[in-house]
């Protein structure tokens, strides 16, 4: 299995040129706690950052103006990690450790955003390969007994 199987396959992305509040008013509306932000430049969308509710809520305390003040760009993770969709389950985890966050845009082979990862995604799957193996044991079990 690999990310791209994995992931979400819509992230919520706001254009570079966005306000602070834009992504903040798109965030709740989506009901998610990361957006990412992409950058038209090369003629299509390319990841060029990644904003949490946590950055939001930091620039509000940190800036006393307005979120409507501060563009996404001001706030945003400028580089952040970016999974290609065909890497392993294990390699994205130990990419997300070694990076210390929760949540990562997923790309194509051609730098197209295809996705959003997160932990929570990946907890559930390995949950699920878990269950599937406590079954197979249990199984196993079952007739060993009979």
């Amino acid at each position: 299995m690999n990310i791209g199987q994995i992931a979400s396959k819509h992230a919520v992305t706001v254009p570079l040129g966005a306000s602070l509040e834009q992504a903040a008013q798109k965030m709740l509306q989506c009901s998610v706690g990361a957006i990412v932000v992409t950058d038209d430049a090369g003629g299509r969308p390319a990841v060029a950052g990644i904003i949490t509710d946590r950055d939001i809520v930091r620039a509000r305390l940190e800036h006393a103006s307005a979120l409507s003040a501060l563009d996404v760009a001001d706030v945003m993770t400028r580089t952040p990690l970016v999974l290609d969709a065909q890497e392993s389950l294990t390699n994205a985890i130990r990419h997300l450790q070694a990076r210390r966050v929760r949540r990562a845009p997923v790309v194509g082979r051609d730098g197209e955003l295809l996705g959003l990862v997160s932990t929570d995604d990946l907890l559930g799957e390995i949950a699920a390969e878990l269950i599937g193996l406590a079954h197979l044991v249990a199984r196993q079990g079952r007739k060993q007994e009979s």
